[in-house]
């Protein structure tokens, strides 16, 4: 008798562990479509624009004495500050590895 209600309780208890474990998958992330980057939303992806000290020129004038432009160091443009000027950041979803756990969701 005693054998029968350990052998049950044995039986519950693996089918309780059983039930903890879930079989995750991976699936492509659909923040990013499995590039692991999104696009900057701060630049749209047009990292780079006119400095606005020197119009884009690179030079200022000052005193009536041509100058580089200490902004843009001379390059005319400046770089997004939300993407350091690579026109995407991490995804925020998958934290730039592409793929998700199936759930994750």
């Amino acid at each position: 008798m005693k054998a029968k209600i350990i052998k049950r309780l044995l039986i519950v208890a693996i089918a309780m562990t059983a039930m903890s474990f879930t079989v995750t998958g991976e699936r492509t992330c659909d923040g990013c479509g499995g590039s692991g980057s999104k696009t900057c939303s701060s630049c749209n992806g047009k990292p780079y624009y006119k400095c606005a000290k020197c119009g884009g020129s690179g030079q200022v004038t000052f005193q009536n004495k041509t100058y580089t432009c200490g902004i843009c160091e001379g390059t005319g443009y400046n770089a997004c500050r939300t993407c350091s000027g690579k026109g995407s950041v991490l995804c925020t979803r998958c934290f730039g590895r592409g793929t998700i756990h199936t759930n994750d969701e």
